[in-house]
């Protein structure tokens, strides 16, 4: 029996140490790969400089945008995995293996192929050089089958597998940029660096999975698309908001505006996103007590408003830290040539507040089944962002349509989720 065959027995038997082991070991490869994206960030805007750093930001964001299929999905595969191995069933983990490879390599290949044929019209419409798309296709390849196997290896109890793949992603982006700093880092290398970590993650998911299921006979998975919808819809909206809050911007001004500006803006974006990490648990301890009082008929609106008062306090105080200290954030991340971005910071950090609050918002939808707020959230994002694309004087004014569009998304859910609670108690 395998080093991973153990593991997974382990964590199967239900112990509070297994558990607490599993907790250890997602949390630990999650936070590695976080804190390693932001030291890759670190290291190579003060290697690259503002213009330089701006391209690669946007080739990034190009690829967080192409990964959104496995966002939506990843929680389905972990879902299904965790079933079959609770009946220790491992062909249908197999299966669902064969299944995942089948769907992500072909999109992989996609990828690829697309990259290649749009590279010179999308390169000059981001202003990025035309290599580096076929690169980002080759990323996003390897970045969608890595998250989707994450998933089916959290589900199946492959935990320790999970945090090596987290891991080995982070630790080796931050070598391999640092590598190439020695010898002069631009913005190949950097992009470069992106590729390997993720490449490298990847094969640490996918060997281990391999060595345990190779032999097992495969068995076809029966698919409830009824339930699939029903139970992915809120959660795809907010991860289809979380991703393009935040990507999308940066590739409308690397579009319109200077190589110097869009570099100060993706600083700013980068530095605002560490607000929304701060207060990114609470939809995690808000779904299980909401979820626990609305099963037992209780009422849920006091620990939303809980919630909802913390996110912001933290806005607030993050927002103010940002005002008065924000050059020393600068400076921690990026060295002094980004000081520039000073101005944008503050309101880049209320819009990932606010973002927050629409996020513990319709994670609230979802624990009391109330998964009305779904279409209108996608449809104020998509507005939000059309109307930066209408109207894009300075940066500055894209950050103010941002945190304006925001404000609405977030009185958008909020009225969704109080129509549907009203609706619900007069038929009760």
């Amino acid at each position: 029996m395998s080093a991973l065959d153990l593991e997974a027995s382990s964590a199967a038997s239900g112990s509070s140490r297994g558990l607490a082991s599993a907790s250890a070991y997602v949390l630990g490869g999650t936070m590695a790969l976080n804190v390693c994206g932001f030291a890759f960030h670190a290291v190579a805007s003060r290697k690259l400089g503002v213009a330089d750093y701006g391209t690669l930001y946007a080739l990034i964001s190009l690829y967080l945008i192409a990964v959104l299929p496995s966002t939506f999905l990843a929680p389905v595969a972990a879902r299904y995995a965790a079933e079959f191995c609770a009946l220790h069933d491992d062909a249908h983990v197999r299966g669902l293996i064969a299944v995942v490879l089948r769907i992500f390599g072909a999109i992989g290949v996609a990828y690829v192929a697309a990259s290649a044929i749009f590279a010179v019209p999308l390169g000059a419409f981001l202003h990025v050089p035309a290599w580096g798309v076929p690169i980002v296709g080759l990323t996003s390849a390897a970045g969608v089958l890595a998250a989707m196997l994450r998933a089916v290896g959290q589900g199946a109890h492959a935990y320790r597998a999970f945090a090596e793949s987290g891991v080995a992603e982070g630790v080796l982006k931050v070598l391999a940029v640092l590598a190439f700093g020695l010898v002069g880092l631009n913005v190949f290398g950097a992009i470069g660096s992106f590729l390997f970590g993720v490449a490298a993650g990847l094969a640490l998911i996918a060997l281990p999975l391999g060595r345990r299921y190779v032999r097992v006979p495969s068995r076809a998975v029966v698919w409830d698309w009824r339930r699939i919808i029903a139970t992915t819809a809120g959660a795809g909206a907010i991860a289809l908001t979380t991703a393009l809050i935040g990507t999308v911007d940066v590739l409308i001004v690397k579009h319109v505006f200077s190589a110097h500006e869009a570099g100060l803006y993706s600083a700013a974006s980068l530095g605002g996103k560490i607000l929304l990490y701060f207060v990114g648990f609470v939809p995690a301890v808000l779904i299980p007590q909401a979820t626990d009082r609305h099963a037992r008929g209780e009422r849920t609106r006091h620990t939303l408003a809980l919630a909802l008062v913390f996110i912001a306090i933290v806005g607030v105080c993050g927002v103010v830290a940002y005002r008065f200290g924000g050059l020393i954030l600068l400076h921690a991340l990026y060295g002094t040539q980004f000081d520039g971005a000073l101005a944008l910071l503050p309101g880049y950090g209320a819009m990932m507040a606010l973002l927050a609050g629409t996020n513990a918002l319709a994670s609230y939808g979802i624990a009391t089944h109330r998964l009305g707020f779904a279409l209108p959230l996608v449809i104020a994002t998509l507005a939000t962002l059309g109307a930066i694309v209408v109207a894009h004087p300075t940066v500055g004014a894209v950050v103010n349509e941002l945190v304006i569009g925001n404000v609405v998304i977030f009185g958008v859910v909020a009225a969704a989720l109080a129509i549907q609670g009203a609706r619900g108690a007069a038929r009760a």
